[in-house]
């Protein structure tokens, strides 16, 4: 029986009461699924992790806490601490109390070492010995790859904690984060918050571990598990390796200055921060390493035409032949400026030509060189002269003090080597400076410090005379644990090591080795940059690394490749088999072990590599031509015969390939054939004395 249509009039409800129902009832039971969680210990996201590295506000660098003395304190969140050095200091600032905020990137985290020899640690320490008139509180707040725009952001979260002072080291990551991360740039603000409120959930947990769980079941999941990311730049690990590298870095001009722009306005966002929080701010200016540094990307210009690109090639192989050699730095100069008449904006010349200028104590024009380099450096990962320039300018302009890091380290090289172009002795890589280096910087900070009167005691020259300042020596490298310092510089050659920079590696590899002698890590990456840059000692290097049984797995391949290299072949074998153990899909392992078979005149395992080879990555030109003289040396020529020919159908003009097939044919008695093999061989390599015999031989009939 249906109700009368007055009365169902009476019972309709709005739309809107609809809606608003709708919201509710979402609400509420979200918030008891929320509330649920929490009972049972369900953790959000961002309680270990940072989905925004710092970008939102949401997600604090500081948490409020209790100590073991019962007083209230703020300490580095624990999912922080991927990019900070665990810091803690009382919530509230007792009476007489000084607080300094040390902000930037590695450089002031500490990197690749820790907090206590960084320059705010050295800080901490000098400070109360210095101007005991006051209790100083220093807070390392450097993070790891952190740009200008995350410094201020983190700076608006510092302005709340009763700072005196921040100290701003921001030079060297603008253009790393920007290019990592520019996918946040394209993102409103109300989209961070948003993001970073339903992160802080554990609702979207739960939503996330499922997600997870799903994508772990299906393998062609499209999202890689967040997991496998790595953090970087240059962390405890290769991190560019696993994000973002030199070879996805372009010249872009305007990318290039919507950059620099950005980072001034980032510049007096820091002063306006700083005052409206009742501290003052210091500005520390960059230095870096020029002369022991190659740039991390070159780019030819898009102009070139083939003919300047093959002048280019000619001059670099004419360079190559001379590099290192004293007595040809003139001819490295002639070769480097006439590859740079060429292609002016390309960096690895410019740097070239500075070291050639160095080896003859030009000093005057390596530096140029070297400046230019940074400059033209695709991926700038050292801050290039328009940095320093806008720290100067608005430094000027709001009357902020600067800290010249670069002045400083350019009179003492000139003190201790009779020039002021920086390089290895001041840093342990690109940008990162050496203990000493954090330490004087410490130093000359306090020096400028003083000279505002914002800290008071005797000249810093006076004090380096005191007991104080030895004892505080001592006790900051004390604390130096020589395990984790060794880790360190073998993380640090990783880092180099994976960029190519093998020259660079070399020396943090072997720094590594002085503090962990047995540390196979450190011990493969000398051997393997050894290798790279054609140093006979590399054999030497991999013999330590399996010395007295010992096991290294990522290194079996290069390892094998090397004792080929040297005629150590049943070893190579034994190690290329190993490889193959590994990753039963190496192809390379298996054409490497084929041709190490043929060395040995050992034709069936040869030919059974390679085409284990062949069906891995089928058709390749190395593969096939190796694959006919397996299949020659078991006398079937005509399949050799097809194979050569094979290879030279694919364009491979090769005197060694025209060898082989001629060789075959004369073996089934197709002299005529094999005379125009020889020919061609001939014409490729002139002075093949073995092809003309083989030529003779059939005008002779001498067979």
């Amino acid at each position: 029986m249906s109700l009368p249509i007055e009365r169902q009039r009476k019972f309709k409800v709005s739309f809107r009461k609809k809606l608003l129902f709708s919201v509710f009832v979402t609400v509420v039971f979200f918030s008891i699924l929320e509330v649920a969680l929490t009972l049972v210990g369900f953790q959000s996201l961002t309680s270990t992790e940072d989905f925004f590295v710092g970008f939102s506000g949401q997600i604090p660098l500081f948490q409020s806490a209790t100590n073991e003395q019962g007083v209230s304190v703020l300490t580095t969140a624990e999912n922080k601490l991927h990019w900070f050095n665990k810091q803690s200091f009382p919530k509230s600032k007792t009476p007489g109390t000084l607080r300094v905020f040390c902000m930037g990137g590695s450089t002031t985290y500490g990197h690749p070492y820790w907090d206590p020899t960084s320059f705010p640690g050295w800080m901490r320490e000098v400070l109360p010995s210095l101007d005991p008139s006051k209790r100083w509180e220093v807070i390392n707040a450097g993070g790891i790859s952190y740009a200008s725009y995350r410094v201020t952001a983190l700076m608006e979260e510092l302005s709340q904690y009763e700072p005196d002072l921040f100290v701003i080291y921001s030079v060297h990551n603008e253009f790393l984060e920007r290019r990592t991360y520019q996918s946040m740039f394209e993102k409103s603000e109300l989209n961070l918050q948003v993001s970073a409120w339903l992160t802080s959930t554990r609702i979207w947990a739960l939503f996330d571990r499922i997600l997870h769980s799903s994508r772990k079941a299906n393998r062609t999941a499209s999202v890689p598990d967040r997991k496998n990311i790595e953090l970087l730049p240059a962390e405890v690990d290769e991190v560019l390796n696993h994000t973002i590298g030199p070879v996805d870095y372009h010249r872009d001009e305007s990318w290039r200055a919507s950059i620099l722009k950005h980072y001034e306005s980032n510049l007096r966002r820091m002063i306006l921060i700083a005052k409206r929080s009742g501290a003052k701010i210091v500005f520390i200016t960059p230095a870096s390493n020029e002369k022991d540094c190659s740039p991390f990307k070159s780019e030819h210009s898009p102009n070139l035409t083939p003919a300047d690109l093959q002048k280019l090639r000619d001059l670099e192989e004419s360079s190559s032949l001379v590099v290192g050699e004293q007595t040809d730095a003139k001819h490295r100069i002639e070769t480097w400026q006439a590859a740079i008449r060429i292609d002016p904006t390309f960096s690895e010349y410019h740097y070239r030509l500075g070291r050639a200028y160095f080896d003859l104590q030009r000093y005057e024009e390596s530096q140029k060189a070297f400046s230019q380099s940074i400059q033209d450096d695709v991926c700038p990962l050292r801050a290039v002269s328009e940095i320093r320039e806008a720290i100067e300018r608005v430094a000027i302009e709001t009357h902020v003090p600067i800290v010249d890091f670069n002045k400083l380290l350019r009179a003492l090289c000139k003190i201790q080597n009779g020039h002021s172009i920086l390089g290895e002795e001041y840093f342990l890589d690109h940008v990162h400076p050496t203990i000493d280096v954090n330490r004087r910087l410490a130093l000359r900070t306090i020096e400028v410090l003083q000279s505002h009167r914002i800290v008071g005691g005797p000249p810093i020259q006076e004090w380096l005379l005191s007991d104080d300042c030895k004892q505080i020596e001592r006790q900051v490298l004390y604390k130096l644990d020589q395990v984790d310092q060794g880790g360190a510089l073998r993380n640090l050659a990783k880092v180099l090591h994976w960029a190519g920079k093998y020259d660079e590696a070399i020396p943090r590899a072997n720094d590594a080795l002085e503090l962990l002698p047995n540390d196979l890590e450190s011990q493969f990456v000398l051997a393997d940059c050894l290798t790279n840059v054609g140093d006979p000692r590399a054999i030497d290097e991999f013999d330590k690394l399996f010395a007295n049984q010992r096991d290294f797995p990522r290194a079996y391949f290069p390892y094998a490749a090397m004792l080929a290299k040297h005629g150590r072949l049943e070893q190579s074998k034994a190690y290329f088999l190993l490889t193959i153990l590994q990753d039963g899909k190496n192809s390379n392992a298996f054409l490497q072990l084929g041709i190490v078979h043929l060395r040995l005149g050992e034709y069936s395992f040869a030919l059974e590599s390679l085409e284990q080879s062949d069906k891995l990555y089928p058709g390749q030109a190395e593969t096939l031509f190796y694959t006919g003289q397996a299949t020659a040396g078991l006398g079937d020529h005509e399949r050799a015969i097809a194979l050569y020919k094979q290879v030279l159908n694919k364009g491979i003009q090769a005197a060694n390939v025209h060898y082989q097939l001629g060789l075959s044919l004369v073996a089934i008695h197709r002299l005529s054939e094999a005379a125009v093999q020889f020919k061609a061989a001939l014409e490729l390599a002139p002075d093949w004395e073995e092809v003309r015999e083989q030529l003779d031989r059939i005008s002779n009939k001498n067979f």
